[in-house]
């Protein structure tokens, strides 16, 4: 019975580690090297799972569902800085650097996490030079995009901006075909969060793209009808 139980949680736990991005191209004795260090976390919507100030003990990837990362601005207003999928890590760089956090991650829907103890973490990169570079070149990926959106936010006005950022949001779909409509699970408040704009400006910004068809304005959410309508620069200059 408890080798049962035991098989049972090694099953599980490579569920949850198959399709992470770090994991890619690793071998069969690495997956299930990763797998006896994991834990399996789930969240629901709204759920916290790290604060700013928190010890950085934890590194998380994410299975199942969204999470997003924010910040707080000098006059204390929510910045969402970034919005983080299936397969990706996160948490990683307070955990990397032994130092407090600085962001909050929260579920943007129902998720399930995989978690590794920083010292596990740690002895895993060590011995694994493959892995350490791809943790590198998924840090650079993030600082890409948090780069491009400052220069969104710096040289565009609110209604590009918000247009480019849902833009991105269905980008980071992969599995999503363009014809098909995309469900984005962020509030307008969220939306604004993200594009450096008033929650008032903002809302502006998503009726115009709703009069032209390209998205649905739902309770929490946004749904891109038209996702190659909505990457037409035109709609911020008319329908």
């Amino acid at each position: 019975m408890q080798a049962r139980e035991e098989s049972v949680k090694v099953r599980t736990r490579l569920w949850c580690i198959n399709g992470l991005n770090l994991l890619r191209d690793v071998s069969e004795e690495e997956m299930l090297r990763f797998a006896a260090i994991t834990r399996i976390v789930e969240r629901r919507r709204g759920d916290m799972i790290y604060l700013p100030g928190d010890a950085s003990q934890s590194v998380y990837f994410l299975k199942e569902g969204r999470i997003k990362i924010t910040g707080l601005s000098e006059d204390g207003h929510e910045v969402l800085l970034d919005i983080i999928g299936p397969g990706e890590i996160f948490g990683e760089l307070g955990a990397i650097q032994e130092t407090p956090r600085t962001t909050a991650a929260q579920a943007l829907e129902d998720a399930v996490l995989c978690e590794v103890d920083r010292e596990d973490f740690e002895e895993m990169l060590a011995t694994n030079p493959q892995m350490s570079l791809k943790v590198l070149k998924g840090f650079g990926s993030r600082l890409k995009r948090i780069e491009a959106q400052l220069l969104r936010l710096i040289s565009k006005d609110v209604p590009t901006r918000v247009r480019e950022a849902l833009v991105d949001l269905i980008d980071a779909q992969r599995t999503v075909r363009p014809e098909v409509p995309v469900k984005i699970g962020l509030t307008q408040q969220d939306v604004a969060n993200l594009v450096g704009a008033s929650r008032q400006e903002t809302a502006r910004a998503l009726k115009e793209l709703e009069y032209s068809g390209a998205v649905e304005l739902r309770y929490r959410s946004i749904v891109v009808r038209t996702p190659d309508k909505l990457r037409d620069r035109a709609l911020v200059n008319g329908h």
